[in-house]
């Protein structure tokens, strides 16, 4: 299970294990799965989000943090 860390628009940050992101038009989900379905770990307003990470393990053992790009929102076309 990867490693997010939600950067927050008031400098705050939290970290969380999800198997997977999403959003809506006007959240961001992480989620994980559960018993066959998908389990809501996090839910932030995409207005308070500055930057989503995802941590990555580096050979050596230390952790790297990268940008992850906002997924689309599920059936929204043009979406910028």
């Amino acid at each position: 299970m990867a490693h997010y860390r939600i950067l927050l628009r008031d400098g705050s940050r939290r970290t969380r294990q999800a198997t997977r992101t999403r959003t809506d038009v006007h959240t961001l989900y992480l989620e994980e799965r559960a018993a066959g379905s998908w389990r809501e770990v996090a839910a932030v307003p995409l207005e308070d989000v500055e930057a989503l990470h995802r941590r990555f393990t580096e050979n050596d053992g230390s952790w790297t943090w990268l940008n992850e790009p906002l997924p689309v929102p599920v059936g929204v076309r043009g979406w910028q």
